[in-house]
């Protein structure tokens, strides 16, 4: 039961991803941008990889539940900000071409 329960909470940011997606489609979701808010699914996914890896991880090192969630949110954090300065350093110096 408990195993159980850590995987739904560790994966359950990942499983929401096709529903905000096609709730974002849809228009059900407005977020000011238009056809933009699609793009919003991109850094979301990116986070809960991060948070469900990292969630396993802390798990097997014998960290709570609770502890182990909150932690994987800021590694998740943590994850999508350096990859968002990668992408920002790569744009700048014309690595890869324009974006």
């Amino acid at each position: 039961m408990r195993n159980a329960l850590r995987l739904i909470v560790s994966l359950l940011p990942l499983l929401l991803t096709p529903v905000l997606g096609s709730l974002l489609a849809q228009g059900n979701i407005n977020l000011g941008g238009g056809e933009k808010d699609i793009l919003l699914l991109l850094p979301w996914m990116a986070w809960s990889l991060v948070f469900a890896i990292s969630s396993w991880v802390l798990w097997r090192r014998g960290y709570s539940i609770v502890g182990s969630s909150w932690r994987s949110a800021l590694v998740g954090l943590a994850g999508l900000a350096i990859l968002s300065v990668t992408l920002a350093i790569l744009g700048q110096l014309g690595i890869g071409g324009l974006f």
